[in-house]
């Protein structure tokens, strides 16, 4: 085949997966070994794992290990004709969907598939767990078949996880809103022995048990703690719980205060907001929209349309004070 001629296809191979294109893709398209030689010699390709090719001059995709292994379950079959659990080959989970979701902090260098059937594989770095999931375990990201966060973290407390790693997953899914606090605990009630706890303990208190051993605690137990507060320092209570995303960037900003977030109460929100464009941090929009929610979760704040989190016209300390006396809370999204 004509050098344009195979550039050309195996371009269109890889145009829908991430710039990535199996050899045996390649020679399903009419591309015979030379041919692939020829390009990757004259550095149009680049290989970037067994049978697995990089297009030169694509972006190099992100976890580029998951998405090669991924790919070389079903060498012959194009990503996008793997769409379901019959067709997908393997679905990323345990560590690595917790990379693939931001989640906690599991030192892994491996990557971790689960599949349908007992399967091996002499791939040096790809660990297979032979598992049955459901269409709900299963979400895309970036293209990807991953098992859910909620299912991502049975499998790693059946899998034994240290107690500490499970909790820093198990918190950071909570705070992205990824799991279902009520769901998540049935699920993993099983589990409450095998981590030192009573057989009677229930699978909420296994969760709170696992979150204070990563040092950390359940965002949403703030909100509780907020039906305790007032309008004024339920905001700054919400924006402190906020903030832990973005912790260091919105220190620098108020480097010089001894305790910036107790300031804001008093801080002008255009200037804070100038303040937040300057550093790179959050945008106040975002701000305002998750403390919003989570005061009004919290019964303390007034209806959605008093603020406005598309805005940087936000109500000063002032006026949110008074709009404490209303007694009509907006409802929680």
């Amino acid at each position: 085949m004509r050098r344009d001629q195979a550039l050309r296809t195996v371009g269109e191979s890889a145009a829908d997966q991430w710039g990535l294109v199996t050899a045996a893709q390649a020679k399903s398209a009419g591309l015979s070994a030379v041919d692939l030689l020829r390009l990757a010699e004259a550095g149009f390709l680049e290989s970037v794992g067994r049978g697995v090719y990089l297009v030169t001059g694509a972006v190099q995709p992100e976890h580029l290990d998951i998405k090669v292994a991924w790919l070389r379950l079903e060498p012959k079959l194009p990503a996008w004709q793997r769409h379901d659990l019959e067709t997908y080959g393997g679905v990323i989970s345990h560590g690595s969907a917790c990379e693939l979701h931001q989640l906690g902090d599991l030192p892994t260098s491996l990557v971790e598939i689960s599949v349908p059937r007992r399967r091996t594989t002499r791939e040096h770095g790809v660990r297979m767990h032979r598992a049955e999931l459901e269409s709900a375990d299963v979400v895309l990201v970036d293209g990807l078949p991953v098992t859910t966060a909620e299912r991502t973290v049975v499998d790693l407390l059946a899998a034994r996880v240290d107690g500490a790693h499970a909790g820093g997953v198990i918190a950071d899914a909570d705070r992205y809103g990824l799991t279902n606090r009520d769901s998540l605990s049935r699920r993993v009630a099983r589990f409450t022995a095998a981590y030192g706890l009573p057989r009677s303990a229930s699978g909420r208190q296994l969760l709170e048990y696992l979150v204070e051993q990563a040092g950390t605690g359940l965002p949403m137990e703030e909100v509780a703690r907020l039906r305790q507060e007032g309008v004024a320092e339920g905001f700054v209570s919400a924006l402190a719980l906020l903030s832990k995303l973005d912790e260091d960037r919105i220190k620098q900003i108020f480097a010089d205060r001894p305790n910036p977030l107790a300031d804001l109460q008093a801080e002008s929100v255009s200037s804070f907001a100038e303040r937040l464009a300057k550093s790179g941090a959050i945008p106040l929009s975002a701000i305002i929209h998750q403390a919003s929610q989570a005061s009004r979760l919290a019964g303390r704040l007034p209806p959605a349309a008093k603020v406005n989190p598309g805005s940087a016209d936000f109500s000063t300390q002032e006026s949110i004070t008074k709009s404490s006396d209303r007694t009509s809370p907006g409802e929680a999204q």
